[in-house]
């Protein structure tokens, strides 16, 4: 019974301390994501069809907020949607 009750708080005590070990690690290496990114993400339809050449709105979300595809890219949107973007974005 000795070294049964041994394990279960040797190994308790373990899970604790990693437990916190990546607790601590998480909010040392958390990556800030740009908050332009989200509202892109809310104005874009959401059906991840991938006409737009990105596998997923999330994708083409972050394309557009580093510059790489125009505003308009999303096909399926249209001018309502690339209006949108395009104001949230402060370009024509």
């Amino acid at each position: 019974m000795n070294s049964f009750l041994f394990a279960v708080l040797s190994l308790g005590g373990l899970g604790l301390f990693f437990g916190a070990g990546l607790a601590y690690a998480s909010k040392i290496f958390t990556v800030d994501k740009d908050p332009k990114i989200d509202k892109i993400l809310n104005a874009l339809p959401g059906i991840n069809c991938g006409s737009c050449g990105y596998p997923g709105c999330q994708s083409l979300a972050e394309a557009i907020v580093s510059g790489e595809v125009p505003v308009n890219k999303c096909t399926p949107g249209g001018a309502a949607t690339a209006q949108k973007i395009a104001k949230l974005l402060g370009v024509a």
